[in-house]
């Protein structure tokens, strides 16, 4: 799945390689995973495009994505989730 993040200036062209969402059972027994439930999220940052001061447009060369990856990596994921997230909504209204 491809989705478009912005974090902190970037705006950044991301693929999710591994989601797993899985909602909590509180009246499963079996294992505490099954009663709190799972999510877990894999990502590659494969494009990204930032402004300078003077709000003219550059693309981020890889070196850069690599670094951004790293530094900002809680705030994709967590622009990420607020998508998947989203998305489920709309499924469930359309639905």
């Amino acid at each position: 799945m491809y989705q478009e993040v912005i974090v902190e200036g970037f705006v950044l062209q991301v693929e999710v390689t591994h989601c797993v969402n899985e909602p909590p059972g509180p009246g499963t027994w079996s294992s505490d995973w099954d009663a709190q439930g799972c999510r877990e999220l894999e990502f590659t940052v494969l494009s990204g495009i930032c402004y300078d001061e003077d709000g003219i447009r550059m693309d981020a060369d890889p070196l850069g994505l690599q670094l951004v990856a790293l530094q900002y990596g809680r705030q994709i994921e967590a622009a990420l989730w607020f998508e998947i997230d989203a998305r489920q909504r709309r499924q469930r209204w359309a639905a």
